[in-house]
């Protein structure tokens, strides 16, 4: 009997990495929503046996869309698939109803070893159909930023289960922000960018034809809030506040990094942390006014929930390297290894 499956999440790269980690053969009617309100309206109408959902989505989240569920009590069975692998992030979506957790990035073997796990699918079971259900993407384009701001989506989520773990508290993450803009206009897009006590500190990085800048920014005065919830091993004498901030860019900008390296096999290498300033505007921090260079920018906001606070991380990678990095992207797109 054919299967109503549906797919929700934001990103078209995620959504056709999840389609092509379904079982070859299987017969299933396949559907996709890009956000929890289209994918209630597809459970209300029949189209979900089985969801395959992602949690930081626009309009509607994963959370709001498992609560609808329990409250509707809509027949569906619910398996996150989410970059964010913190250990109660997991915990909430399975005490909101979820079936099980799916990380990102998916494969075949995973999606497969817990489908047979519940008994949603059995490869003995007779095929009626002979199909591959991706491919209705076969002949569908994929936006680079749009792309690169999954990969980002899953590098953002390794980086904030480290600084989560660190913290001892829940991250809150967001849909990362992707963008190409002149580097003088760079603090425009910020939402954080009129305050003028933010801190500051930045890495160099480069590696495989990719180079840039990460930078971590908050308000100066959360950096004791951080001293409070972990004891950071300072030398006697030292800039504590400095020394802070260093630890966390470090943290920040190394797991995001190395997420995005093991996604698209680039080794980057990463300088020391530099201050940038305590108590300054984005601008004077970044020191934007001189510089009509182009850059692709990655804007991650992450908030903590205890102590309520929030700090960002901005990646800034040189027009230079877009060439390299698109070229690598498309690996993803394609299926190729």
């Amino acid at each position: 009997m054919t299967l109503p499956v549906l797919i929700c999440d934001d990103s078209r790269l995620a959504r056709r990495q999840m389609a092509r980690s379904l079982p070859e053969n299987w017969d299933v009617d396949l559907y996709f929503a890009e956000n929890g309100a289209e994918a209630i309206d597809l459970i209300r109408q029949g189209k979900a046996d089985l969801l395959f959902l992602d949690l930081n989505m626009p309009v509607m989240n994963g959370y709001e869309v498992l609560d609808i569920i329990r409250t509707e009590d809509l027949p569906t069975m619910v398996l996150v698939v989410s970059g964010d692998v913190q250990a109660e992030a997991r915990q909430r979506v399975m005490s909101k109803g979820a079936l099980d957790f799916i990380r990102k990035p998916v494969s075949r073997e995973q999606v497969t070893d817990i489908l047979q796990r519940y008994g949603i699918y059995d490869p003995q079971r007779p095929k009626s159909v002979q199909t591959r259900p991706y491919d209705v993407f076969e002949e569908e384009g994929l936006d680079f930023l749009e792309s690169f701001r999954e990969v980002i989506n899953v590098a953002m989520g390794q980086a904030g289960s480290h600084l989560g773990e660190l913290l001892g508290t829940f991250i809150q993450l967001p849909v990362p922000e992707v963008f190409m803009t002149s580097y003088s206009e760079i603090d425009h897009h910020l939402a954080y960018a009129e305050g003028d006590h933010l801190s500051a500190v930045s890495h160099g990085f480069s590696g495989n034809g990719i180079a840039g800048e990460g930078i971590v920014l908050l308000e100066s005065s959360h950096i004791m809030d951080l001293k409070q919830l972990v004891a950071f091993d300072l030398p006697a004498g030292a800039d504590s506040h400095a020394g802070i901030l260093t630890d966390l860019s470090e943290l920040l900008v190394g797991s995001c990094l190395k997420g995005i390296s093991q996604q698209l096999d680039i080794d980057f290498n990463h300088s020391y942390p530099a201050i940038l300033g305590h108590h300054q505007r984005c601008n004077e921090l970044l020191d934007c006014d001189n510089n009509n260079q182009t850059v692709l920018a990655v804007n991650i906001t992450y908030y903590l929930q205890n102590p309520a606070f929030d700090c960002h991380l901005l990646l800034v990678l040189t027009e230079d390297s877009v060439p390299a990095l698109r070229s690598r992207v498309e690996l993803i797109n394609t299926g190729k290894d």
